[in-house]
């Protein structure tokens, strides 16, 4: 891979099941950047679900006329399939890609691989700003996302390293993998603020354990902006256990041990998770 030569890219999405309403793609060449590009897109049906709209603003009034996927597409792909992609979190913004991509049926098999600046410095976005000094107050915004990840990059093929004297958390080993991490942080902290009360998830404890498609960070702040209270422990009051691959043992066997006791917890797994994004709430409540 040539760190001096790709594409840093973000998507913000209109819906739980990963349809994008906006990209934003950083062109960086011979270590310099060239441009960013940022675009509207327009969603199928121009449908948005309303937690996903209180992360970036983006409405439908903003993309009525914006193009589609399937029309942006012949521009973007030569930068896909000719350039190595970063982004921050890669796992969620390439599975954006391809799920767009099969929306429209689109063949996906000559785009090159993404590598993941979350995993190299275990920061949220947020955080790894402020570690390196950058200003955050675009965040949420594609372009804006986009080009922070291509200098996080960058700073790591300069050997620039983040400030972490403000506090933060070590970064994480390369050997752990963002997928089965601990929750930890600001995620564990309830923020009802912008979350709406008839979802089903409102003011819900909910636990996390195992393995899943997608980080379990993203995973986290999901259901926090649903209105969850996000534990790190099954307890008495629990509401909802998610349930990956290798779940954590002690976890399950007080999971079960509380079942046993008359709790009313429910188990939730990947399916109902692709459910629930999918915007398919009733059976949860």
């Amino acid at each position: 891979m040539d760190n001096n030569t790709f594409i840093a890219v973000d998507f913000e999405t209109a819906t739980y099941d990963r349809m994008a309403c906006q990209i934003g793609i950083t062109i960086v060449e011979n270590g310099e950047i060239k441009d960013t590009i940022v675009q509207l897109i327009q969603p199928p049906h121009n449908y948005y679900d309303l937690n996903c709209v209180k992360v970036h603003h983006i409405t439908p009034e903003k993309t009525a006329n914006a193009p589609t996927f399937d029309k942006l597409w012949p521009k973007l792909e030569p930068l896909f399939t000719s350039y190595i992609a970063v982004a921050h979190n890669a796992s969620f913004d390439e599975s954006v890609l391809r799920k767009n991509l099969d929306y429209y049926g689109i063949p996906h098999n000559k785009i090159l691989p993404f590598f993941c600046t979350y995993d190299i410095y275990g920061l949220s976005l947020e955080n790894l700003c402020k570690a390196f000094h950058m200003p955050i107050e675009g965040h949420h915004d594609a372009g804006f996302d986009s080009l922070c990840c291509a200098k996080f990059f960058l700073n790591f093929s300069n050997h620039v390293r983040p400030d972490m004297s403000l506090g933060f958390a070590e970064p994480k080993k390369k050997t752990e993998t963002s997928s089965s991490k601990q929750i930890k942080g600001a995620l564990l902290k309830k923020d009802l603020t912008n979350a709406d009360p008839e979802n089903p998830f409102y003011n819900k404890k909910v636990v996390i354990t195992g393995v899943f498609t997608i980080d379990r960070d993203v995973l986290a702040e999901t259901f926090k902006t649903m209105g969850a209270d996000v534990n790190s422990s099954i307890s008495k009051k629990t509401n909802y256990v998610i349930i990956g691959n290798a779940p954590g043992p002690a976890k399950m066997e007080k999971l079960d041990s509380l079942i046993a006791e008359g709790c009313n917890i429910r188990k939730l797994y990947q399916c109902d998770i692709d459910e629930i994004f999918a915007g398919n709430l009733e059976k949860y409540k």
